[in-house]
């Protein structure tokens, strides 16, 4: 059976997902992930038989997507993570990458991933798009608190096993694996994660005004996840050296700034009118703006409701629970043309 596979992406909606399904104003349909991050809430959607768009500016969220959400049938073999590459461009990718030494990585470290980066510029298809969603895990799970803007005095400290040892009583050996141990151990969790749903499903990188231009034919759902002001919601300090690596960085619309995120979103949903029946948007009593606010800027353009629901975060190490309110505010769009 099919199951959504290890990620590390902070906001992930994973724990979240089945209530966003049962919640959602239609239960079968096309439904456009705007802001898929790490692909938790589309890969829900297309467990529940949606015709699912998922879409991500960041290439590091994007690769998730094009690995489990539109392909639904390649798996990755586990000869390809140790292909043969010549030496020559190995030292060539080093080269452009080593500025990874000393900021993220140790320098023998930077040599193996450059070897990786090259092993997934020989592939195509779904077949590169796999590899590079277990790189960036791996990538990602060798840094202490999985981001990728931790000072390097930091990370040398956390990834000291004694010292975490005695300060966390946890050793995290898994910090000092190397890159492809890490893609061998989360293989299998990738491979079965990859099933066919029977639909169309597609990914984009593109900013969410961009990925609206795109839009042709007429949706049923859009779902908002917005980076949202006064969060942790700085992806692209998170993961975005990863598009860097790549030489894939891209231009966007920063919804995290605290006095722009009314106006775009207000924008962004103008530009809904006529592309979709529905707009569910996610956010929680912690975010700001807050429900209400939204709520009266939404009013505009269609009928509001709004659920909610408890739900308890739980702080590593420690007893007690952090209680926040998830909040789904449904709009039933006023579309000037009757979408069918």
């Amino acid at each position: 059976m099919s199951k959504y596979p290890k990620i590390n992406y902070i906001g992930n909606k994973a724990k979240l997902v089945d209530w966003i399904i049962e919640n959602l104003p239609l239960k079968r349909g096309k439904v456009l992930d705007i802001f898929s991050g790490g692909s938790s809430v589309s890969y829900a959607l297309k467990e529940n038989n949606y015709e699912v768009i998922s879409n991500d500016v960041l290439y590091s969220n994007y690769v998730i997507s094009k690995a489990i959400i539109e392909n639904s049938s390649l798996k990755l073999n586990n000869e390809i993570i140790e292909k043969d590459i010549p030496t020559n461009l190995i030292e060539k990718k080093y080269e452009k990458i080593k500025f990874l030494s000393n900021r993220l990585y140790f320098d023998d470290e930077v040599k193996e991933l450059a070897k990786l980066i090259c092993i997934s510029e020989s592939l195509d298809g779904y077949e590169k798009y796999m590899f590079l969603a277990l790189l960036r895990r791996a990538m990602i799970r060798k840094l202490p608190y999985s981001r990728m803007n931790v000072p390097w005095n930091q990370i040398v400290k956390l990834r000291d096993e004694d010292y975490s040892y005695m300060k966390y009583k946890r050793k995290r050996a898994y910090h000092n694996l190397s890159f492809k141990q890490h893609m061998f151990d989360n293989l299998n969790n990738y491979n079965e994660s990859v099933f066919d749903n029977g639909k169309n499903n597609l990914s984009y990188n593109l900013d969410s005004f961009e990925m609206l231009k795109k839009v042709k034919d007429p949706l049923d759902i859009i779902y908002m996840d917005p980076p949202y002001p006064k969060t942790m919601n700085k992806y692209g300090e998170f993961y975005g050296l990863f598009d860097t690596v790549f030489e894939e960085e891209k231009e966007y619309i920063d919804f995290s700034a605290n006095d722009k995120f009314m106006q775009n979103m207000e924008k962004l949903v103008q530009k809904c009118i006529n592309k979709t029946k529905y707009i569910v948007i996610s956010l929680n009593n912690k975010t700001s703006p807050s429900a209400e606010e939204l709520k009266q800027m939404l009013e505009k353009y269609g009928n509001v409701s709004i659920k909610y629901k408890d739900f308890q975060y739980k702080v590593t190490g420690k007893e007690n629970k952090n209680t926040t309110v998830e909040i789904l505010i449904i709009v039933k769009l006023k579309n000037e043309n009757n979408l069918k």
